[in-house]
């Protein structure tokens, strides 16, 4: 009997992996560009890991006792794994420049560019105070959406500073020992009116009015007295010199939803802002001891959506270099050989139902492959093959020697 899927998993068929391995693809040769190595963690995670990861992700855990009777969660996010293992490792060389490709739950809601399984791109640089550092950071995560042939007018990146929002919100008459109220609120910004912001913080005793008209400052000349803003200013200076400062902009709305960020928070988003953010992340100096870090996670259910409705993503057919046919069975032990010695180079693949060549012919067509050859026994006299360009129908006759 067929079982469903569960609900918020998918099933990858093999033209939805080669979707998936070209956004992989992607993301990985943009980070190897910048000097980054890839790593991975285990998914199963001790509860106690993930302690530093806000309100949000702890409720969305799937959490399970082993029969040690130890408490384990299935990996709802990376950078506490990351944290963890440089941890682990004294003989690390620093700056740590690392990236991970993982597959992630979390137990939400499903809807559009949310699952509640899915892969996610993570890039961390460990190890540095700098502000470069940061910087990097955020310019592979436009570098990669550049990389898919997205360009400003598809997409744009929120960046702010813990520390400055901190001193803003507090200027604005907050209490301390309501800033991570405060903080929860300002990070549902985008999903509730600014009517509803207003009136919420009201509820907890704060004048909504006021800390909403501070929070929209957006000039670095505006924020020079706070707290933050020499980072943040230092931030834009490289942003600058990497030449992607056209996609940044200052927005102090944005929080972040993990409570161990701890100066520079950037979100990218598509220009509209019609999606969830595609990527964040920021800098957490106090997660790994002695290592602080700046770093993100990008997603790939938002992207492939975002890719789609910019028709990026192109038909991705399977790839096979040669399709070796063979005329009968007679001749079968060499069209093996032949195809066995190609794939020392070429992908190659052979028909496993024993049909004729007509059919050998249609099914080669309709995989895709490049070029056909045929083994019969006239031209294997010779010591030759027939080699078909499937694009052009051209047919040559080749010696079996030159093949490769």
């Amino acid at each position: 009997m067929a079982t469903d899927k569960v609900r918020g998993t998918r099933d990858f068929y093999p033209e939805d992996k080669r979707v998936l391995n070209y956004i992989f693809n992607s993301w990985k040769s943009v980070a190897e560009s910048f000097g980054y190595e890839e790593v991975d963690g285990p998914i199963l995670e001790p509860v106690e890991l993930y302690r530093k990861s806000g309100q949000e992700v702890p409720e969305q855990m799937y959490r399970l006792t082993d029969k040690a009777n130890r408490e384990l969660v299935l990996r709802p996010e990376t950078t506490p794994t990351v944290a963890r293992m440089i941890s682990a490792r004294r003989d690390l060389q620093k700056p740590i420049k690392w990236y991970s490709v993982s597959r992630c739950l979390r137990y939400e809601a499903p809807q559009s560019g949310r699952l509640r399984e899915f892969f996610q791109f993570n890039l961390d640089v460990l190890g540095s105070r700098s502000m470069m550092a940061d910087a990097e950071a955020i310019t592979t995560a436009v570098r990669i959406m550049e990389k898919f042939g997205l360009t400003r007018k598809d997409f744009y990146v929120r960046i702010s500073n813990r520390k400055l929002a901190e001193a803003v919100i507090l200027d604005a008459g907050v209490e301390k020992n309501k800033l991570k109220e405060v903080y929860r609120l300002i990070d549902k910004l985008g999903k509730i009116t600014e009517k509803d912001f207003v009136l919420s913080l009201k509820d907890i005793g704060v004048n909504g009015d006021g800390l909403l008209k501070a929070l929209k400052a957006d000039r670095l000349d505006d924020l020079n007295n706070y707290d933050g803003a020499g980072e943040l200013r230092e931030l834009f200076s490289f942003l600058k010199k990497f030449k992607v400062d056209k996609y940044c902009v200052i927005d102090l709305t944005i929080m972040r939803g993990f409570d161990y960020y701890t100066s520079t928070i950037f979100e990218v988003f598509d220009a509209t802002k019609e999606l969830r953010a595609i990527a964040g992340g920021g800098r957490y100096d106090e997660l790994a001891p002695n290592c602080p870090g700046i770093g993100y996670g990008m997603g790939d259910v938002v992207l492939e959506l975002l890719l789609r409705k910019k028709g990026k993503i192109k038909k991705l057919d399977k790839d096979i270099d040669y399709f070796v046919a063979y005329v009968d069975s007679s001749v079968l032990d060499k069209a093996i050989e032949i195809s066995e010695k190609l794939r020392e180079r070429y992908k190659v693949e052979m028909d496993v139902s024993m049909r004729n060549l007509g059919k050998q012919f249609k099914y080669a067509n309709s995989v895709k492959a490049k070029k056909v050859i045929v083994v019969g026994p006239d031209e294997l006299k010779q010591g030759k093959v027939v080699v078909r360009d499937m694009t052009t129908g051209k047919e040559e006759k080749k010696d079996i020697s030159k093949l490769t």
